[in-house]
């Protein structure tokens, strides 16, 4: 684990990966259109074997956004995430960046095809794939709690607070990966 004032950073090495693009998930105060803060706290991704969940530490956002920016920039394409527009709308509002239609692609497309074939409102992630925790009826961190945990370090500035996050990002990237096998096999 690297650690600087501006944030965090945890790598994985896993026995599976991305071998063509990088998969991203941020973690965010908001959602672009419905909030009007959104500003990135969490980016992970995985590009190879390797899984990194950068956490941001520091009050000041443009140190940190500069580093995702360079994750972003120099990330092999295609970029993959769950819900692209989100990512899509967080990386040209949020961080200034403006990326071809073709960079991003929609891992959650098979699955919300699916669901309107069938009728069904169009599937969370954590409906799709869920852990052992779910299982055992596990308090877990979600999407919609991190606006709040974020909230909650920068008042005590928790060390374990952003961990919860962190660990989000990291099972959501993890989820997502299995989705992205999944989507292919469709």
């Amino acid at each position: 684990m690297e650690k600087t004032q501006q944030y965090v950073l945890r790598t994985v090495t896993l026995a599976l990966g991305v071998q063509d693009g990088t998969l991203i998930d941020f973690e965010t105060t908001g959602i672009p259109g419905k909030t009007l803060e959104h500003e990135v706290v969490t980016l992970g991704y995985l590009y190879t074997n390797k899984l990194a969940v950068m956490q941001r530490r520091s009050l000041d956002k443009e140190p940190f956004y500069e580093e995702v920016r360079k994750v972003i920039v120099h990330s092999p394409r295609p970029l993959y995430s769950y819900n692209a527009k989100f990512e899509r709308e967080i990386i040209e509002g949020e961080l200034g960046l403006h990326l071809p239609e073709k960079d991003i692609i929609d891992i959650m497309e098979p699955w919300r095809q699916k669901a309107d074939g069938l009728g069904m409102k169009w599937p969370k992630l954590d409906e799709l794939i869920s852990v052992p925790g779910d299982y055992f009826g596990e308090v877990k961190v979600t999407g919609k709690d991190v606006p709040g945990l974020w909230q909650e370090y920068l008042n005590g500035r928790s060390e374990a607070v952003i961990q919860k996050i962190m660990e989000h990002c990291l099972i959501d990237i993890l989820r997502e990966s299995v989705l992205l096998l999944s989507g292919r096999l469709v």
